[in-house]
């Protein structure tokens, strides 16, 4: 890089700095990062395979891999697509897999089922991704005191088994125990939860993590994500977090905010950096992670991000960049969500403004 390239580059990180500043954002400026925030900064910027291979209501049994891949109106997953996105500049991808329709009695997976999964975690490393596998949309981690047992010993036989299956893995394979685990259908379901629920939470981490470990090969040092109650990043949730004793855990948060712009479809198609209202949670979101766990030496990914198509791709894509640039400010990746930017058929993007501020 030429010297005057390399002033303008700095001049534009200062300048990103003291905008974030002003704006009352805590940026973290360590001069050395703990292994596992250097670690958590190679995964972005990463992509979530949505609506695929976590995609579930069809019961048990009902055919091969495929037909509950495509059962929400997905493609089946190809290694075509899987490469697509690794050449569109992509770091991470977050395959979210729904497990419980395909267990039996005794909680055993449907070989098959695994083999499907390995398949496609094989493609994305083979792109030269890292990969994060979970547990999606399954209901035995509730977190509440009728269904705790269940799900603890549920916990332990379908984490056990992936645990085993992936044991020779390196650590470009990344573990994600629960996916928003939270009061499903209850007043608290989508808030920072109840101490009783939140306790349940910390009961599941702590079985999560002795489970992976237990299983021996790379699982002993692989980096691992927990959620805080419903993968929040409210204070109360986020305060109540406990994580074990453990030097490669790495914290998952979801931010979809503010939520008439990211989530609510008859809510506002704009958006805008320079409106403190449309800055505020999403500033105090990075506030809380970064206080909390990064400056600690913990790392943390947003694992989910993302904002609802409305043929809106100028400010979906500003909103984009502004919440990259923070995470990129506080070392904390984020992870698209987002079915509608590309095309799965013709493997196409549909809106390059926006994957342009996601990659760049």
């Amino acid at each position: 890089m030429k010297p005057k390239r390399r002033c303008l580059k700095a001049l534009l990180v200062m300048g990103l700095v003291a905008l974030m500043l002003g704006s009352g954002v805590t940026v973290y400026l360590a001069t050395r990062l703990s292994e596992g925030v250097q670690f958590a900064m190679k995964l972005t910027p990463g992509w979530n395979l949505a609506n695929t291979l976590d995609a579930w209501g069809l019961g048990k049994d009902a055919g091969t891999p495929d037909v509950y891949e495509t059962y929400w109106g997905s493609a089946a997953i190809t290694q075509a697509e899987v490469e697509t996105i690794a050449k569109a500049g992509f770091h991470t991808l977050r395959v979210p897999v729904t497990w419980f329709e395909h267990l039996d009695e005794h909680h055993h997976i449907d070989p098959v089922w695994l083999d499907r999964v390995q398949q496609v975690v094989d493609w994305a490393l083979e792109s030269g991704m890292y990969v994060i596998i979970n547990a999606h949309h399954d209901r035995w981690y509730e977190p509440d005191l009728a269904n705790i047992e269940t799900g603890l010993d549920t916990m332990r036989a379908v984490w056990g088994q992936i645990a085993t299956r992936f044991a020779a893995y390196d650590q470009r394979l990344i573990f994600e125990g629960m996916n928003e685990p939270r009061l499903i259908g209850q007043p608290e379901e989508w808030t920072a939860g109840t101490p009783e629920a939140r306790a349940c939470v910390n009961r599941l981490i702590a079985v999560f993590v002795e489970t992976v470990r237990a299983a021996g090969g790379k699982n002993v040092t692989r980096y691992l994500l927990v959620p805080a109650y419903c993968a929040s990043v409210k204070a109360d949730a986020l305060g109540d977090l406990v994580l074990p004793e453990d030097d490669h855990l790495m914290v998952s948060a979801h931010l979809y905010a503010p939520y008439d712009f990211a989530l609510n479809e008859q809510g506002t198609v704009d958006w805008s950096a320079a409106i403190d209202s449309d800055t505020a949670e999403i500033r105090e979101a990075f506030n809380q992670l970064e206080n909390r766990f990064v400056s600690k030496g913990v790392p943390v990914v947003i694992t989910e991000f993302g904002a609802a198509d409305k043929k809106n791709e100028q400010a979906r894509a500003a909103w984009a960049a502004y919440v990259t640039g923070l995470g990129k400010a506080m070392h904390i990746p984020c992870l698209w969500w987002d079915k509608s930017l590309m095309e799965q058929h013709t493997l196409s993007w549909r809106y390059p403004t926006l994957l342009s501020a996601l990659i760049h």
